[in-house]
């Protein structure tokens, strides 16, 4: 048996680092998870010009202790790390993180006793070296200077994309991290100059939120918490709340298993197939707080934004977490699908039948019987249909499988008739559209 040495092409393989999957806000998120683990009690983020600056008054670095955290793979990710405080998992998080952004970025840190250091990747030179060579830099001070003895700035260098609107780009930032970081209550984030205030996806203080008891999980000797939550439907938030809410749409976040790690908010909407994934269900979440003990259950990836379940053990209890709280998370559209027909004309009409509901126009209505005595004219009647549909009740009974079919079926091939003899169908349309209702 014989080898050879199979080195990577380090130009294209440094070229694939770009291609990792990071968006941006998730990039800058898992560099701050290095101040966190750093035990800073502050942490800065700033854009400048066309770069990014962040700061923390965290422990630092010496200078051996920089050189090993600006190694490639770092740290042994299939090794527990013990702090709570430390988010990160593969020693990859600072390099790939800042490489999605830039191919230059540099590092200076002092710890409380010790000089500065300081440390720079330029993926240019490694192309062109064909070397994994790191610049030492001789740094006199912090790139930022604020009230500190000891911490680390992070320069992320000539970013590739051009921000089009910094302060949108500023504001969903502080959206991500006031969200992300809402459970970790000892770090003050400053982004830009604006302190970022928590946000509590859950909106669990506000009076009209629902939410159970805290719940455990054992699974292969691993305790993992459960809690399901029903926030509030906007329409009942406050005005600074409703933006609140608006805010964290805007990034993405919606109904669906929100995963915390060390308390860090790590992967968020969306049921991985566990959930019903119908409208009627968009106001439920349900939060899995785990600790590095079970990274393994849910395959967490290198970015720490994804998660997948593949235990089907497991898939199975957190599919009964959901499904006992969901009962509770429809009763907003059920009362909003029984006030819609209260608060409406009489024109329509719910009919029931074994569970199964219909909606037609109500012959009966003071309106229809004005109409057909001429009484009413044809342009106000429809406009009469189309202000007063049912749209609440339409969508609880359409996502709770609550539609007679049979019903709908009968008076579809009844309008087919009617269009058909009134030659606003082919025969061919026709015969096709009754088919359809005939199956």
């Amino acid at each position: 048996m014989s080898f050879k040495d199979c080195p990577p092409d380090l130009g294209n393989f440094t070229k694939s680092l770009l291609n990792i999957g990071y968006s941006h806000y998730v990039a800058v998120l898992d560099i701050i998870d290095n101040s966190i683990a750093a035990n800073a009690s502050k942490v800065w983020v700033k854009y400048e010009d066309d770069s990014i600056i962040i700061s923390d008054n965290g422990k630092g670095m010496t200078t051996e202790e920089l050189f090993e955290a600006m190694r490639i793979a770092s740290s042994d990710p299939t090794q527990l790390r013990s702090s709570d405080s430390d988010l990160g998992k593969f020693g990859l998080g600072l390099k790939l993180a800042s490489f999605s952004l830039s191919d230059t970025f540099q590092v200076i840190t002092k710890t409380k006793n010790e000089s500065i250091a300081s440390l720079q990747w330029d993926l240019e030179i490694v192309r062109d070296k064909n070397a994994w060579l790191i610049e030492e830099i001789n740094s006199k001070s912090f790139h930022r200077k604020l009230q500190r003895t000891n911490g680390t700035d992070v320069i992320i260098k000539k970013l590739r994309l051009k921000l089009d609107d910094e302060d949108k780009v500023l504001e969903r930032l502080r959206t991500h991290i006031a969200v992300v970081y809402h459970k970790i209550t000892n770090v003050e984030f400053i982004v830009g100059d604006k302190e970022v205030q928590k946000i509590d996806p859950f909106f669990s203080k506000d009076p009209a939120s629902n939410y159970s008891d805290p719940d455990l999980i054992n699974h292969k000797s691993v305790e993992i918490k459960t809690q399901s939550f029903q926030i509030p439907h906007r329409d009942k938030l406050k005005l600074a709340d409703k933006k609140t809410f608006d805010r964290i749409n805007d990034i993405g976040m919606s109904d669906g298993i929100y995963l915390f790690r060390k308390n860090r908010l790590i992967a968020w909407s969306g049921w991985e197939g566990l959930g019903v994934n119908k409208r009627i269900g968009d106001l439920q979440r349900l939060a899995i707080y785990i600790d590095g003990y079970a990274d393994e259950l849910f395959n967490i990836e290198v970015k720490k934004s994804q998660i997948s379940i593949l235990d089907d053990s497991l898939r199975s209890k957190i599919r009964s977490k959901i499904k006992i709280f969901f009962k509770s998370a429809k009763r907003p559209y059920q009362k909003r699908a029984e006030l819609s027909l209260k608060d409406i004309s009489d024109i329509w009409k719910k009919e029931s039948e074994n569970g199964s509901v219909i909606f037609t126009i109500n012959r009966e209505s003071d309106l229809v019987k004005k109409f057909n005595k001429g009484e009413l004219s044809a342009n106000d009647f429809l406009r009469l249909l189309e202000g007063t549909l049912p749209i609440d009740s339409l969508m609880y009974y359409l996502n709770n499988d609550k539609l007679d079919k049979q019903k709908d079926s009968k008076l579809k091939k009844s309008a087919a008739d009617i269009m058909f003899a009134n030659g606003l169908l082919t025969p061919e349309q026709y015969k096709k559209f009754i088919g359809k209702y005939e199956r």
